[in-house]
């Protein structure tokens, strides 16, 4: 039979530390966020502008047997698949949002993978030389001391869960090849590109390319890796180095995942040709969320000084000494490893310190956390903005997550350090005090940041008592569209509404007569320019904050109330909303020649389909964003839209009454589809001849892969790892 190898403690640990780390993550995650395991809901910053309207259109698609590619609710529509935030194919989504109601889904989905990351920053932690005790204190200081201050943008614990896991993945990869190794690792990055928040999935493919790197450059040599074994406590000095063959296996994985994600990635990129992102005329500014230079000061003074709510409130740290031109906020700025582990990571410098420590694991988390705090500052942006990727994502100041956890794991290994001959129970204990302290710490500082809350009641259980919602629902399918003060706010009335607040979406979005005002102080409201362009969008009621005092005669009041949705979500108190409505509003639909008859049959995610009667042939435009993949069928039969706009749909009808359906079935996904499930089989393919490979050169009694810092089993010598 087989002689097992010998797994040393980074690569292999017990069950019970598992279900330990378990165990406590999931007590903080359930302490930590116990409003939203019990009913309460989350207000403000993104939430209610920008995701939860997303996830609100995807479970409504889902119930009805659908896949949400379009979302008709915002502006004059997008694709929601292509805009990818809303994850369509992420499998955790496609799980939650079929099974629980979409508020329940959304908070279960925040706290599960709080504790995901909890367990995955811990087992990372132990791959890397860390204690158990110090290791599940690592864990907290990575988790709650760079998630809980962006609560209000989803994407960032759904995509950091998938950092720790996949640098997991990495290191054992590095270490053993095998098969599976390159399947988990290609499965992990693929499923981290389908949750839709490729910012966080960029950062985290730039660490693996650089930990791969330093991990093979600390072992290059059998001089390096024999240095690099000793400086670890019962491990031999007689290990090989790491072949360059290895180094680049990490590499080849997230290049068959970046395929297998296609069905995401292929959609999101013809979006992105078409997108504020695109072209030189381009709207967006990737040094946007830097980290001001001097705002690393929050690590020594955090909540005692930068987090105070004065100085939150002012802002006054976006204009400190070196901070670039560009925008940020202190939400984006977030960097806090707390008190406690700063002290650890200072100490770590002293030189008495830096023997102890494994040389590789302690160079390689220096060399990573300093990189992204520098780019974090937006200082190299002029040069990056002009290569791939880095680009496209706005931001910077979200590569401190590498920093975030680099600056954890230093810290596990001081502590390991420092209490070396103290004993395990001194160990245990003294992780558990600074833990403990550590969680407070950074909990207070992210309080003040964030810009989001637990509330008892949300707006979204409120929806039933929304006066503002039954007004507008009682016009009919696509009957209603909504001018707002608060963009995507009308999803939630469901209804269409603008303007529109997307974090990738078409250009002409970004145009100004896409982007009528909301208001207009003291002067009549709307104008008559401002309202020949609401009725060219087929808007039909305006909803303000205040009463407008000088309202255009064709505009009527329709009501003033306290809302219970918008006053939750502006908190407002028991202050009144203005409804009004045109007195002749132009509609969903424009025909040419007027005087058709239109009866609206069908409305779901990807189509519309309505019934027309005409005397004349008749052009019929559907004030709905033509883009690439809708496609419109007369009484069955497919024709070409008509060129009539480059804005709205349009199509020709012969005289008489028919049928018009309008589908939206992009081309894109069809090829992403295709791409994803042939990367599928060459990952798998590659899998299998890796494993082949594994298992030939230990069949022949040598072992090509070896396990860099792994001693040799008792009574054998490293050559004969063979059959007995």
């Amino acid at each position: 039979m087989d002689v097992p190898h010998r797994a040393e403690p980074e690569l292999s640990v017990p069950a019970w530390q598992w279900l330990l780390a378990t165990a406590v993550g999931a007590m903080l995650a359930a302490g930590v966020w116990w409003g939203l395991l019990t009913g309460s809901g989350l207000i403000g910053g993104d939430i209610y502008a920008y995701f939860l309207p997303q996830k609100v259109v995807m479970a409504d698609a889902f119930a009805a047997g659908e896949l949400p590619l379009w979302h008709r609710l915002t502006g004059l529509g997008y694709p929601l698949l292509a805009e990818s935030q809303a994850g369509v194919f992420y499998p955790p989504n496609q799980a939650l949002y079929r099974l629980l109601d979409v508020e329940t889904a959304f908070h279960w989905g925040i706290v599960g993978h709080y504790v995901f990351a909890y367990v995955f920053a811990w087992r990372f932690a132990r791959c890397q030389g860390v204690s158990n005790s110090s290791s599940l204190l690592a864990a907290v200081i990575f988790v709650y001391g760079w998630f809980p201050a962006r609560i209000s943008h989803e994407w960032s614990i759904i995509a950091g869960v998938w950092f720790p896991l996949t640098l997991w993945l990495t290191d054992g990869l590095l270490r053993r090849p095998t098969g599976w190794r390159v399947a988990a690792l290609t499965a992990c990055l693929t499923a981290h590109l389908l949750s839709g928040h490729f910012t966080l999935a960029f950062v985290c493919q730039l660490t693996i390319v650089g930990y791969a790197v330093l991990f093979w450059f600390w072992r290059r040599s059998p001089r390096d890796a024999a240095a690099m074994s000793s400086s670890s406590a019962g491990v031999s000095s007689t290990s090989p180095p790491l072949p360059l063959a290895h180094a680049l296996l990490p590499m080849l994985c997230i290049g068959l995942a970046i395929g297998s994600a296609a069905i995401q990635l292929v959609p999101t990129y013809e979006l992105k040709l078409a997108s504020q992102r695109h072209g030189d005329e381009q709207q967006f500014d990737p040094a946007f969320g830097h980290l001001p230079p001097v705002y690393l000061t929050q690590l020594v003074a955090s909540w005692s000084y930068w987090h105070t709510p004065e100085l939150v409130q002012s802002g006054e740290f976006r204009t400190t000494t070196g901070a670039v031109a560009a925008d940020t906020n202190h939400v984006e700025a977030h960097f806090y490893w707390g008190l406690i582990p700063f002290g650890l990571i200072a100490v770590s410098w002293l030189p008495a310190f830096r023997g102890r420590f494994p040389g590789g694991v302690y160079r390689t988390w220096l060399v990573l956390s300093l990189l992204s705090v520098i780019y974090a500052t937006g200082w190299l942006m002029p040069v990056a903005r002009h290569l791939p990727g880095f680009g496209f994502f706005n931001g910077p100041g979200r590569y401190t997550m590498v920093a975030a956890l680099g600056g954890a794991i230093i810290a596990g290994l001081t502590l390991d350090a420092l209490l070396a001959a103290r004993g395990r129970m001194t160990l245990a204990l003294a992780a558990g005090v600074i833990g403990g302290c550590n969680l407070a710490d950074t909990l207070a500082a992210s309080r003040y940041v964030a810009d989001a809350v637990v509330v008892p009641v949300s707006a979204w259980q409120k929806r039933d008592d929304s006066w503002v919602r039954r007004r507008l629902l009682d016009c009919g399918l696509l009957q209603a569209r909504l001018l707002a003060p608060g963009p995507n706010i009308g999803n939630f009335f469901g209804v269409s509404c603008v303007p529109q607040y997307l974090g990738l979406g078409p250009a002409v979005y970004y145009t100004a007569g896409l982007n009528p005002p909301t208001s207009a102080g003291d002067d009549i409201f709307p104008s008559d320019d401002d309202l020949a362009q609401l009725q060219q969008l087929g808007v039909t009621h305006l909803l303000t904050t205040e009463r407008v005092p000088r309202l255009h005669p064709a505009v009527v009041a329709d009501g003033a109330y306290p809302d219970a949705i918008l006053n939750t979500v502006w908190g407002r108190g028991m202050a009144e909303c203005f409804l009004y409505r045109l007195q002749e509003p132009v509609g969903r639909f424009e025909t040419v020649p007027p005087g058709a008859d239109i009866r609206v049959t069908a409305v779901s995610a990807n189509h519309i389909g309505f019934d027309i009667t005409t005397a004349t042939d008749t052009v019929v435009t559907l004030k709905e964003l033509m883009y690439p993949g809708w496609q419109v069928a007369v009484d069955g039969v497919a024709v070409e839209a008509a060129a009539t706009s480059d804005v709205f749909r349009s199509v020709q009808v012969p005289a008489g009454s028919h049928t018009v359906q309008w589908n939206f079935r992009p081309v894109s996904l069809t090829i992403g589809m295709w791409g994803s499930m042939l990367f599928v089989l060459i990952s798998g393919g590659v899998a299998v001849v890796v494993q082949r490979r594994v298992a030939t050169t230990r069949g022949r009694g040598t072992d090509s892969t070896p396990v860099v810092g792994e001693s040799p089993p008792p009574g054998n010598p490293p050559s004969s790892r063979t059959t007995t």
